[in-house]
């Protein structure tokens, strides 16, 4: 016997009243099971909609997306579609997310390449029967506006969808990429490197300049400076500053980095933590009370950066940081192509020149695999208070333009120790 739907369409009885199956519009039968929908045959087969019911339902209670993709059966590996291979690589990305193995950062970057490989490839493609001519052309989707760094970190996503996707047996194997679907060699990195030097510079700042900067930079920004320029914060760093992560009388931060878990302790400049102090004075009221313990906040009481969820679940920034470093930048009409990042390369730079490039990267929380990282167990403190004194001596030391003689000065305003020329702060 059958009845009909609210479309007229002629849909089955169950064939027994136990039976754990609605006879769903599009033909199968279906059950929700947590809260979502799974189909699980035909309708003119319910005995073979309970076999796999059977099979499937342990790995739908224990989260596991049943690998289906038409009516009519269960998708082998060699019929798993593009789309179901990218919705079950991102459930597990997200289980990572949700135990904190990943950052939300990390799922955003991983949930838009998933949406990307779908758009390209199409939604009903089998994955296993896509080839080396099919990544050639996605590579060659990519919008030209990108550099060799975000093309290499998106090919470099892309394969471990298809590997997750091959070691999960999900796929019968990883694909063949062929030779046009790899990341940019160092070769060519260094050759679009030469280039952008050419064009516009190297991306480091000269003392000048950044003395520039931080004399017409006020209240948090002039602390972002400092901070980038002494200890190679990011703007996400300048972000996240709280009041305690910085001994305010030793000068010491000793916190691993938010972005790799990497162990990073530095000496901060007495000059610095004033800049910091004199921002928190000024600082309005917080707008969340989880922002309250913030070093640095916008004149909208929001930090300086921060990110949030959009509803696709993609992450966005709000960068205060950059955008008014950038505005800086250009009304001082500094060199072009220099955003915050920039004072990070600079300390990178200059701190090499101290040669202790083991305390640098202490400083700038960066990691080595190296066989004498695993035996090394700390650093002097001396060893890091010397870089940031290296650094702040490049900064600060002013030579007269009248007789040549060099001096430390902080001041904006200074006179010359030898001559007595008075240099005022645009000079």
């Amino acid at each position: 016997m059958t009845v009909k739907d609210a479309g007229g369409k002629q849909k089955p009885k169950k064939p027994y009243p136990e039976f754990p199956f609605y006879a769903h519009r599009n033909g199968q039968w279906a059950r929700k099971v947590k809260g979502k929908t799974h189909f699980f045959g035909t309708w003119d087969d319910p005995d073979a909609a309970m076999q796999n019911y059977e099979v499937e339902i342990h790995d739908i209670h224990r989260g596991r997306i049943p690998r289906r993709r038409r009516a009519g059966g269960v998708a082998t590996p060699d019929q798993l579609t593009v789309a179901d291979m990218v919705n079950l690589y991102l459930a597990s990305q997200e289980v990572k997310k949700n135990r904190g193995k990943i950052s939300l950062r990390h799922f955003s970057d991983c949930l838009t390449t998933g949406t990307f490989i779908v758009k390209h490839f199409g939604r009903s493609v089998a994955a296993s029967q896509l080839k080396a001519t099919d990544f050639a052309s996605f590579g060659n989707a990519f919008p030209e506006s990108w550099g060799p760094t975000k093309i290499g970190m998106e090919i470099q996503r892309t394969r471990c969808v298809f590997k997750w996707a091959a070691d999960s047996e999900l796929i019968p194997s990883i694909p063949n990429f062929g030779p046009d679907f790899k990341k940019p060699t160092k070769s060519e990195n260094r050759v679009i490197k030469a280039q952008r030097c050419a064009e516009q510079g190297s991306l480091d700042f000269k003392p000048d300049e950044i003395r520039t900067l931080w004399s017409r930079s006020t209240g948090w920004l002039r602390a972002c400076i400092l901070l980038g320029i002494n200890t190679g914060f990011g703007n996400a760093d300048c972000g996240r500053l709280h009041a305690h992560h910085i001994d305010s009388k030793s000068g010491w931060y000793d916190l691993a980095r938010a972005k790799t878990g990497i162990p990073r302790r530095f000496y901060v400049w007495e000059e610095t933590r004033n800049a910091i102090r004199e921002a928190m004075k000024s600082r309005p009221v917080a707008t969340h009370d989880s922002d309250d313990s913030l070093c640095l906040l916008t004149s909208h009481g929001r930090p300086v950066f921060w990110e949030y969820t959009r509803d696709a679940g993609t992450v966005s920034r709000c960068d205060n940081v950059g955008k008014e470093f950038t505005k800086l930048v250009k009304a001082a009409k500094i060199r072009r192509g220099r955003g915050f990042y920039s004072l990070r390369r600079t300390f990178e730079t200059v701190g090499g020149n101290s040669q202790d490039q083991i305390a640098v990267n202490y400083v700038m929380g960066h990691g080595d695999e190296s066989m004498a990282a695993v035996y090394r167990q700390g650093i002097d403190d001396q060893r890091l208070i010397d870089v940031a004194e290296h650094v702040r001596q490049w900064l600060w030391m002013r030579t007269c333009g009248r007789c040549k003689h060099a001096q430390f000065s902080v001041a904006d305003d200074w006179k010359c120790e030898a001559c007595g020329k008075d240099h005022a702060a645009s000079e």
